[in-house]
C-alpha cells in the first residue's frame, strides 16, 4: 500500500510540474523496478495509483467547469455520457500503468539474471 501511495504522489507532483501524459508510464516502471517484490505487486501498484490519479483528475475537471467539453468528447467517441468517458480514462491509464509496472519488475529480474551469469 505504501508503494501505491508513493507512486501516486510522485505521479501527481510530476503531472503538476510537467503535465505530460507519459508520467503514467515512467513512474510505475520505476516503482516496479525498484520496489516490487512480485510481478503482481508491480501490476497492482501501477493499476491502482494511475487509475486513482486519472480518475480523480477527470472528476475534478468535470465537476469544475469542463462538463461541456467532456460531453462533446464523449459524443465524439460514441459514449453519450461524460461519466463513461471518465471511467474509460481511468481504466485506460490504469491498464497502461499496470503493464508499465510489470515491465519494470521484469526488467529488474532480467538484469539480476544477467548480472549473476545464470542463463
Amino acid at each position: 500500500m505504501i508503494a501505491v501511495i508513493v507512486c501516486l504522489i510522485v505521479m501527481l507532483l510530476l503531472q503538476i510540474v510537467a503535465p505530460y501524459w507519459w508520467w503514467v508510464m515512467l513512474v510505475p516502471f520505476g516503482c516496479g523496478f525498484g520496489f516490487s517484490r512480485t510481478g503482481w505487486s508491480a501490476i497492482r501498484t501501477g493499476f491502482v495509483s494511475a487509475g486513482l490519479l486519472w480518475l480523480g483528475g477527470s472528476l475534478y475537471f468535470l465537476l469544475t467547469g469542463s462538463r461541456i467539453i467532456a460531453q462533446r468528447i464523449a459524443a465524439m467517441f460514441g459514449l453519450g455520457n461524460p461519466w463513461l468517458l471518465i471511467l474509460a480514462t481511468g481504466l485506460i491509464s490504469a491498464v497502461a500503468a499496470a503493464v508499465s509496472g510489470y515491465t519494470g519488475y521484469a526488467a529488474r529480474t532480467l538484469l539480476k539474471v544477467r548480472l549473476s551469469g545464470k542463463d
